[in-house]
């Protein structure tokens, strides 16, 4: 896949300069890398590492958890949902038996 050089941003992430090129506009890059420079720092803050590879493991480390638990919840989300849909189609179907 080519990818279009005007999606092409240069982001901070813990003082250092990446350029970054994907497939989503600069601006959801952008708040992509925010976001990740946000977590590293204050994980940062919160640990005794000093080490710029740790952090990042460490970070994303945490950033899965959080999409893990995102995930788990929109699965019971989904689950709840199904099963009342299935309870409303058993009751429509009783109330047309009638």
């Amino acid at each position: 896949m080519s990818l279009d050089k005007d999606n092409k941003v240069i982001v901070k992430i813990f003082g250092e300069d990446y350029p970054i090129t994907g497939v989503s506009d600069t601006a959801h890059i952008s708040k992509v890398a925010d976001y990740v420079d946000t977590k590293m720092n204050d994980i940062a803050k919160t640990s005794r590492i000093q080490s710029r590879d740790k952090l990042a493991i460490l970070t994303s480390l945490s950033i899965a958890s959080e999409l893990h638990e995102k995930a788990d919840i929109v699965s019971q989300g989904d689950q709840q949902y199904n099963e009342q849909l299935d309870s409303l189609i058993t009751r429509l179907d009783n109330a047309l038996r009638i």
